[in-house]
This record gives structure tokens, sequence and C-alpha cells, in this order.
């Protein structure tokens, strides 16, 4: 076990791999610990971070936990591992924050994958959205068994030996962190931010999710940085669910050459330029485009692609 301190509270990590940097964020009661077996296949090709963010796992804080927090201790991580630019990978309220995160500091992220994400925190289901009553926070955290038969229905059938650890990790935060990450999720929409994305962006949701609505996908169908994946067989836990084609999906586009992000100059281009152009999809498009996506096949949104900016860098030739 890693420990580094940032802003005087102690943050765990585990670091696997060599190459270029991917940094993995957990969700909502959860910890490092259920990356581990995306961390093992990607880290073949990359060199993969991952982090208790406070208040969960073997993180500590005396700070309630908000989205915006979370984000900052993103950047507060790269800095501590003197990591320039790295591509994040989220789940859930992960993906939040690694969305939030990418939008804010393109010239720290090269790219950024959600796994469903609740990009507008409405999207939460009912049942955690419980939690941000003071009540049921209460209840929930003192019974451990409640946590880990939650975990468990998350989980579904997986029989991934590392699900067990995962479960126990699940019981060691405080009712005060239980509630102020769903509190602050809640109320948190990242909707009117999509437009001003950078960074090339996978998204990637399962047509099942009982706990984040798949509706979110519909978000992104005029972003032109945004690539989704519905998986039709999946409900929360993707990577879970359908491991192998999950894992084919993400590899194939963190292996994408990354654009090269820099400060705009002055006067180099009016302020109305157009977004930069998508990326390449990680399978060649259909010959008629559509909005319904599943795991078989990544499409554009049904729009035409917007024009080169003027001055826009070439991408870094890997």
């Amino acid at each position: 076990m890693s420990i580094i301190v940032i802003d005087n509270q102690r943050v765990h990590y585990e670091v696997f791999g060599r190459g270029r940097p991917v940094v993995f964020l957990h969700g909502w009661l959860g910890s490092w610990r259920y990356w581990y077996t995306s961390m093992e296949v990607v880290s073949r090709h990359f060199r993969t971070y991952s982090f208790d963010f406070w208040g969960f796992g073997e993180s500590r804080t005396s700070e309630m936990p908000t989205i915006q927090g979370y984000s900052n201790q993103v950047i507060r991580f790269l800095d501590a591992m003197g990591i320039e630019r790295a591509a994040l990978v989220g789940h859930s309220m992960g993906g939040m924050v690694a969305m939030k995160t990418a939008i804010e500091h393109p010239e720290r992220v090269t790219r950024v994958v959600t796994v469903g994400a609740p990009i507008n925190g409405d999207s939460l289901s009912w049942m955690l959205k419980l939690v941000d009553r003071p009540f049921f926070a209460e209840f929930f955290a003192r019974r451990p068994w409640l946590r880990r038969s939650l975990f468990r229905f998350f989980f579904g059938d997986s029989l991934d030996p590392e699900v067990d650890e995962v479960l126990e990790d699940s019981t060691k935060s405080t009712a005060d962190t239980i509630r102020g990450a769903i509190h602050s999720m809640w109320r948190t929409d990242l909707t009117p931010m999509l437009d001003k994305l950078r960074v090339p962006a996978l998204v990637v949701h399962g047509a099942r999710d009982d706990i984040v609505n798949p509706n979110q996908l519909q978000l992104f169908t005029h972003v032109p940085m945004a690539q989704v994946v519905r998986m039709e067989q999946s409900r929360h836990f993707p990577f879970v669910d359908e491991a192998d084609r999950f894992h084919e999906i993400l590899l194939g586009f963190l292996q994408q050459p990354d654009l090269i992000i820099s400060a705009p100059k002055a006067d180099t281009k009016p302020a109305d330029a157009p977004i930069p152009p998508r990326t390449e999809p990680l399978t060649p498009p259909a010959s008629e485009h559509t909005n319904h996506i599943d795991s078989t096949e990544t499409l554009l949104p049904p729009h035409p692609a917007p024009p080169a900016p003027r001055s826009a860098a070439p991408p870094r030739r890997m």
C-alpha cells in the first residue's frame, strides 16, 4: 500500500505498469480496488494509477466531500506524482469528477473516459438520493452488512475474487462522507459545460443500469469531442458485466494519438472559432448514422463535422 499526503490529508494509491499515464477514479462507496482488473489489463500498455478519494477506502479527510473538491484532488495527485498530463477513466461518481476535471483543466488531461457516470446529478436512482437525508445516511453508515449487500447488488453475479475486498472497503467511509458525496453529486449538473470539452471523450453506459439513468448518453449527441457506447448486457458496472468487450473498447480509445492542448494565443482566431473536430471512432462508422449505439459499434452523432479551426495544432505522433 502506497500513501502520499495531499493538503495535509492522507491519500492511498496504487501504480501498475509503464508508459503513458492513465488514472482510474472510483465511484461512491468504492475504492481504487474495484479497478484492479482493469488496471492490470491496461498496464500492459500504459502506466496505470488509482487512488482512494478522500473519505473512501484508506484515504482520510476532515472535510465534507464535494465533486469540486475531488476534482481538485485529481489535479493535486497529478502534481504530487509529477505527471504533466494523463488520461482519466472514471466510474459513476468518479466519472463525473473525471469529466469536470477534463473540462476545467484540458491542459492536464489527454483524454477522458466516463463509465456509468451521472453527468446530471438528477439521474441518480431514488435509492441513492435517500442517503442525502441525515437519518438514512446514519442508518446506512451504522450497518456495514447493508453496505455490503448494496455493493453485492451493484456487482450482480460477479465471481471476481477482488469483490470480497471491494465489499470490505465499502464499509470504511463515515456517514458524513456517504451523505456529502451524494449531496454534491445530486446537485451537480455538468450539462451546460459540455460544449467546452476540448479533449477526446469516451462515454460508456450500461443499457440496464438501475443506479444512474442510461439517458445520460443522450447529453452527448451534439458534443463534437465525444464518442458514446451503450453496452446492452451491462448494468452499472460494464467492466464487470462485459469485461472483455469493455477492455477492448477502452484500450482502443486510450491507444489513439493524443491531441496537443495549448493555451490560445492572442488575436490568432476569433472568439467564436469552431470547436476542433472529434477524434476518429473506435470502429469505422456505419453507412447511416443513428443515435442508437450499442457495444458492437461506436457511431458519431448525426450532424456534420465542424470545420477545422485556423490554428489547430496537429495531433502528436506517438
